[in-house]
């Protein structure tokens, strides 16, 4: 029996073996790694720097680069057939990560694709959006910038022109209007290029309005509109108005304004601080000649300067920048008085400017060749320590510099000379 039935069974082992040698044995070899679920991701970034942040969507302009990144997971060694990128379902890219720019405005769709060794497709999906920020026509608006005579207690209609390059995108504004103390009056998001005022303004005042124009991904247009304009007074009065500052780079500055009639007498004074300027307007006025004149409360270094101006009726006068200048150098001297000094553990000077006031780190004091640390300035009183090693045995004359800067660039220089405190014999002497 058992003979009888071992030749069909042989026969069969000979045909699974023939079968196996005609077919293609690697499609029956694969590792676990091509078993276990597939996952893919797509990001994209910015920035190559590992603290970049990494979305799945982003606003750009044209021509502006992105970086796309995948992820595939257990890894990208994995076996597969293809992958790739594609834009809105055309060609894009055949790397796993890439820098590419995109050019056509829009909102895009770019997908990472996978097809792994079994022909299955697996995809991931991420969303760029490209728009160019709308452009502002800063020339042509009502009103005008310099619009004298409005009436304060009318309505005011303000107009302008914006419009969006790519001809894609709906635009919004955000206006603003401020009172000449700058004080903000109306700050609002509008979608129409216009807005009335209905409420009052103050007579004899400048007021300062801007629009700026957004598309709807937040991008904003790269000019600001600004213009001013000034409303009427009453009964003919008029007024004058601007802006005082100084040459220094010394922020608080406290100014007076004297105002003179046409006979140069003096009909009122004003006191203004200013960080780092100051903005004034007088009224109510009378048509006429006026005189005002300007200067820096106690900081005599700035000269004083004198503006003559006509108003007419109804009218604000908008004076150009008013800017004191401190031409005066800084003063320097020894608290001797004298350019010859004494070798001293400290030298002392004095360090002055009525321009502003003066730190240790506007002074310089060099000796041959370096610059003296740890200077102290108390009042007008500079002390300079003067170290051991400094003060050996002199028996030639030693020059000390002192350099001061005030807060308004102007430099000075004075040169002093420290007096041999031993004669040569005793030098060699030791």
């Amino acid at each position: 029996m058992i003979f009888q039935n071992s030749k069909p069974a042989a026969l069969l082992g000979i045909l699974v073996l023939a079968l196996l040698a005609c077919t293609n044995s690697d499609d029956y070899l694969f590792n676990d790694q091509e078993t276990q679920e597939i996952e893919i991701s797509a990001v994209v970034t910015r920035s190559f720097d590992n603290e970049a942040k990494k979305t799945k969507a982003d606003t750009i302009q044209p021509g502006d680069s992105l970086i796309f990144l995948t992820t595939v997971s257990p890894s990208k060694s994995i076996r597969n057939k293809q992958y790739y990128w594609t834009i809105d379902g055309g060609n894009f890219a055949s790397e796993y990560s890439f820098q590419k720019s995109i050019n056509d405005p829009g909102i895009h769709k770019v997908a990472f694709v996978f097809v792994d060794f079994f022909g299955d497709t697996l995809s991931d999906t991420l969303t760029i959006t490209v728009a160019t920020p709308p452009i502002m026509d800063t020339e042509h608006f009502i009103p005008a910038t310099g619009t004298q005579n409005l009436t304060p207690d009318s309505t005011i209609h303000f107009a302008w022109n914006s419009y969006d390059p790519d001809s894609l995108w709906d635009l919004s504004f955000r206006f603003t209007l401020q009172n000449s103390d700058k004080d903000t009056i109306v700050d609002t998001l509008l979608h129409k290029a216009y807005f009335k005022y209905r409420k009052k303004l103050s007579p004899l005042q400048k007021y300062t309005w801007t629009v700026k124009a957004y598309n709807e991904f937040n991008q904003k247009s790269n000019e600001t509109l600004t213009a001013t304009f000034y409303t009427k007074g009453h009964k003919g009065e008029s007024a004058v108005s601007g802006t005082i500052k100084t040459s220094s780079n010394h922020k608080e500055q406290d100014f007076s304004i004297i105002l003179l009639d046409s006979l140069q007498e003096p009909l009122d004074t004003l006191q203004l601080s200013g960080n780092p300027s100051a903005d004034f307007n007088i009224q109510p006025l009378a048509e006429g000649k006026y005189s005002l004149v300007f200067f820096v409360d106690n900081a005599s270094d700035f000269l004083s300067e004198t503006i003559h101006f006509k108003l007419d009726a109804n009218q604000v006068s908008q004076l150009d920048t008013i800017t004191l200048v401190d031409g005066i150098l800084p003063r320097i001297r020894s608290v001797s008085d004298n350019d010859s000094l004494d070798i001293s553990d400290t030298l002392r000077f004095i360090v002055f400017d009525k321009g502003g006031p003066i730190s240790t780190s506007m002074i310089q004091v060099s000796y041959e060749n370096r610059n003296l640390q740890d200077l102290t300035l108390l009042k007008d009183t500079l002390y300079v320590p003067f170290n051991k090693e400094a003060s050996a045995q002199n028996w030639t004359t030693k020059f000390i510099t002192v350099s001061v800067t005030d807060p308004s660039n102007n430099s000075s220089k004075h040169i002093f000379y420290l007096r041999p405190n031993a004669t040569l014999p005793e030098v060699f002497s030791e």
